[in-house]
């Protein structure tokens, strides 16, 4: 198939070349209408500034559409061209690999964009299929590039050439679209006029087809990952409603079985023994414990779903500690713990969630008595900082947490050795629940320091103030997951 375009090497082109040269060389000569090497530096200078452009253009998020348009009409301002057409091979499938090796090739074209090409032409293109005598599916077989310089090398393909001379063409190129060594789909352009289409032109058209290869499948990724992240979250909060409905279901019937319990030891239906008492107690400390269990997974499931609000109020920091001592300290006496505070003689007054607050100091002396067999728990407060934040230190001495571990003890569902005795009844959600509660407040929860046989020590940092309140707010505030007001 003839392709039409000059060579290089012939003399009467050389010779051409080499008087233009010397007439420019000349003293006083200036680039004048109809210099042809004045022409091809302003030529060269326009498509370096089109390059420069797309390359700007191309960065932005485009779908595939615009990034093809963005492509054709630099082509046709950079090139003079009056038509211009993207196709791509089916989805953009992988027809030949880095190493060239052919690959099942999708049986159609498929037009992506196109300007200034017939309506009847651009159907035409459109499901082509691949062996059609056409040279866009010429292209699209071999990866080779077509440059028809004239109305003859257009005729070459009867009905194609047809059509695109009866439509005002005298010139196209047709170029592969590559990416990543491997062919996308082809960029065709067509000129009202014969073209003789020299190296630096050839070039440019190669590279426009490269950046619009590139250009569509960033398009295309970052489609794939808007909506693999969509279905992703829609996944999550299916789980959260699935986790929160279970929970609470399960809530409700435990809150009886306490109930009861508390009735039978109360003596409402007659007196009970002091072995019976025991057992009760044993029966309502398991059962305070499971409803500990059912509170972490729906916090957990609240805070997922981006259900969680802060309400904010005024409250004592004394308060706060005696609510979680109430909690966790029957469960520290039960294994023969005692659990030591320090505290600032002064009242601290905070402006918070009360509740969030205490539901983070239990989960963190309750994860220490969980792992400690002897000694104490120490939680110390203080009031630090210019901005009046209020640290909660807890220290216990138990088994400690490995270097290795450091980094996923605040992942959900983890637990660092599920086969211990520590870990019977634990949902691995406790600190994983207490970090997201403290930075919803507006503040973080850390392990300072630990070492194995050693013990733990975690510090919450909050505002005294949650941020999402002002002065003059009463009512409280509601607050993103990531502690910002909204």
């Amino acid at each position: 198939m003839p392709t039409f375009a000059d060579d290089p090497s012939d003399p009467t082109a050389v010779r051409s070349r080499e008087r233009a040269e010397y007439q420019a060389s000349l003293p006083g000569r200036s680039p004048a209408a109809g210099d042809p090497i004045a022409g091809a530096i302003s030529g060269a200078s326009r498509r370096l500034r089109a390059l420069a452009a797309l390359s700007g253009s191309l960065t932005d998020a485009l779908s595939p559409e615009d990034a093809a348009d963005l492509v054709e009409r630099q082509a046709l301002s950079a090139l003079g061209a009056t038509s211009a057409v993207v196709v791509t091979l089916g989805a953009f499938p992988s027809p030949f690999s880095a190493a060239g090796e052919a690959r099942t090739l999708a049986p159609t074209l498929s037009v992506v964009h196109a300007i200034g090409l017939p309506a009847e032409i651009g159907a035409a293109l459109d499901q082509l299929p691949l062996d059609a005598p056409v040279p866009l599916a010429e292209v699209a077989r071999d990866g080779q590039p077509r440059f028809l310089a004239s109305e003859p090398a257009l005729a070459s393909y009867p009905a194609w050439g047809a059509a695109m001379i009866g439509a005002g063409a005298r010139a196209a190129a047709i170029v592969p679209v590559w990416a990543n060594g491997e062919l996308r789909g082809v960029l065709g352009l067509a000129w009202a006029e014969p073209r003789v289409f020299d190296e630096d032109e050839r070039a440019f058209v190669l590279t426009l087809g490269v950046m619009c290869a590139q250009a569509i499948m960033r398009a295309h990724l970052r489609a794939a990952e808007r909506e693999a992240r969509e279905a992703a979250e829609q996944a999550n909060r299916s789980k959260a409603r699935f986790v929160a409905t279970i929970s609470h279901e399960l809530r409700t019937p435990m809150n009886a079985i306490l109930g009861y319990t508390q009735l039978v030891a109360d003596g409402i239906d007659g007196p009970i023994g002091a072995i019976q008492q025991a057992h009760l107690g044993r029966v309502r400390a398991s059962g305070q414990h499971l409803l500990g269990l059912i509170e972490d997974l729906l916090g957990f499931a609240r805070v997922e779903a981006g259900e969680e609000v802060v309400q904010v109020e005024t409250v004592l920091l004394s308060d706060i500690v005696e609510q979680s001592l109430g909690l966790v300290g029957p469960l520290a006496e039960l294994k023969g713990l005692r659990i030591r505070v320090e505290r600032p003689e002064e009242p601290v007054e905070l402006h918070t969630d009360l509740r969030k607050l205490r539901q983070i100091l239990v989960n963190v002396l309750a994860n220490a008595v969980k792992f400690s067999d002897t000694g104490d728990v120490v939680l110390r407060l203080r009031v630090e900082g210019h901005d009046a934040r209020v640290l909660f230190e807890v220290t216990d001495s138990g088994r400690g947490i490995a270097p290795a571990e450091h980094e996923r003890i605040f992942e959900p569902f983890w637990r660092g050795d599920a086969s211990a005795r520590h870990s019977a009844g634990s949902t691995g959600l406790g600190l994983s629940v207490a970090r997201q509660l403290a930075r919803l407040l507006g503040g973080d929860l850390i392990l300072a320091r630990s070492a194995v046989g050693q013990g733990s020590t975690f510090v919450a940092s909050l505002p005294a103030r949650h941020p999402g309140k002002s002065d003059g707010d009463a009512d409280g505030g509601t607050a993103s997951p990531h502690g910002g007001a909204r």
